[in-house]
């Protein structure tokens, strides 16, 4: 998850329990980036170019991150142990091949009072589930500087 023009390029990543995320700085400033989420508190303290090794994320969870000198850097990492996790693209939509059975689909945006789970079954050779959100989402912290601004 870089930075770049002091935002975090992309600022929202979806990764399986256990992986590893760099933090490279492309910016032309120092950065300091933290999370003191309770799915995983971690600091890298000022830096420009040599970034820090790869942060690993053990547990599932959504860790926020900022950064300590630019209030307006906001980003997320959904921590996850579903074997079948994606993000959406602009347009909102996301597909995956599923063998036959039963699914808990859990839907999670940062605006989102809390997230949607819907169940869904997967009894042929093709199911479509289009799920609405029909809740008010929480106001926009930063409007306009995230790509998940452009979902609504």
């Amino acid at each position: 998850m870089d930075q770049i023009n002091r935002t975090f390029v992309p600022d929202l990543l979806v990764i399986p329990v256990g992986s590893t995320v760099a933090f490279p700085n492309s910016d032309s400033v120092s950065h300091q980036i933290y999370s003191f989420s309770p799915a995983h508190r971690f600091q890298l303290p000022l830096y420009r170019g040599k970034p820090y090794p790869p942060v690993e994320f053990d547990a599932p969870g959504i860790v926020t991150l900022g950064c300590n000198i630019h209030d307006s850097m906001l980003a997320y990492v959904l921590v996850t142990e579903a074997p079948y996790f994606g993000r959406t693209d602009a347009a909102g939509s996301w597909s995956v091949e599923l063998p036959r059975g039963t699914y808990q689909v859990n839907v999670w945006h940062p605006r989102l009072q809390e997230a949607s789970q819907e169940t869904v079954t997967v009894d042929a050779d093709r199911a479509d589930l289009t799920i609405r959100l029909t809740r008010a989402l929480k106001p926009a912290p930063l409007e306009g500087r995230h790509s998940w601004d452009s979902y609504w």
